[in-house]
């Protein structure tokens, strides 16, 4: 299969999942949610082309993805945005 049809590593950019089957949506389709971030960053660094291309999966707000040979050296951490106040609780989605 094509590893267009994966969610690369992103470490190493080898395949880490099957993910065809997702439900991606795009500006277009989906303009009331935020493009996800890929381990923080966002998918394009112009803000505008962000929002009309970056995709959208569900209510996802950002991910990072290891394959199994790069867990064995790496992990993924969740730790506040920068300059972002905490204090509340997250609102969750839908």
């Amino acid at each position: 299969m094509a590893a267009a049809d994966y969610r690369l590593c992103d470490i190493c950019d080898g395949k880490a999942f099957y993910d065809s089957n997702l439900c991606y949506e795009d500006g277009r389709d989906a303009p009331d949610r935020e493009p996800y971030r890929i381990a923080g960053a966002p998918q394009y660094a112009d803000e505008e082309v962000n929002k009309r291309h970056g995709y959208r999966l569900g209510y996802l707000g950002d991910w990072a993805v290891l394959c199994s040979d790069c867990a064995k050296s790496y992990m993924v951490c969740i730790v506040p945005v920068p300059g972002v106040d905490i204090d509340e609780e997250p609102s969750h989605g839908g």
